[in-house]
């Protein structure tokens, strides 16, 4: 059995051939379209979320807090999940597709437990084409008003007698 980290939006978990389980602080309110499994709360970002925008001032803080835990009891309880004898999938919201430096807390998760235990896990394949959020162009006005001529000050003397 094999263990992934992905997204909830991956269209490839709907074909029902993971143990999917939850490890973002909240739960998708939208229809998955498969079944979750289960949570591993060690895993979740709690406090982190939205505090850090580089992943180099995120990683510190959540890799101290998975040391707390220990690669260990982290893979104790992923032996749990892969118990159902199924590959695991490890879930988050973020589409770390979109731009090539884009990360989130289960990639950070996955590189912790390469350099912790020698694990190697991977993002599950996604069949689907990364939605690119593209910036929207600037409104331009749909009326140019010409440039207004610059007025020339004229100083005038004024008497009060």
């Amino acid at each position: 059995m094999e263990l992934y980290v992905s997204r909830y939006g991956n269209p490839e978990l709907k074909r029902g051939e993971y143990t999917t389980v939850r490890i973002s602080l909240g739960t998708p309110k939208w229809p998955l379209g498969y079944q979750l499994d289960g949570e591993c709360t060690e895993l979740m970002p709690f406090g982190l979320l939205n505090k850090y925008e580089e992943y180099e001032d995120f990683k510190p803080e959540y890799f101290q807090r998975l040391d707390r835990y220990g690669a260990r009891r982290i893979q104790r309880q992923l032996e749990k999940f892969l118990a159902h004898k199924k590959d695991v999938v490890l879930l988050c919201y973020e589409d770390i597709r979109k731009e090539p430096d884009n990360w989130c807390h289960r990639t950070a998760f996955a590189e912790w437990m390469l350099e912790r235990a020698g694990m190697v896990i991977e993002e599950l394949h996604d069949p689907t084409a990364p939605k690119i959020v593209t910036p929207k162009p600037a409104k331009t006005p749909s009326l140019i008003l010409p440039q207004a001529k610059p007025v020339e000050e004229t100083i005038e003397q004024l008497w009060l007698f």
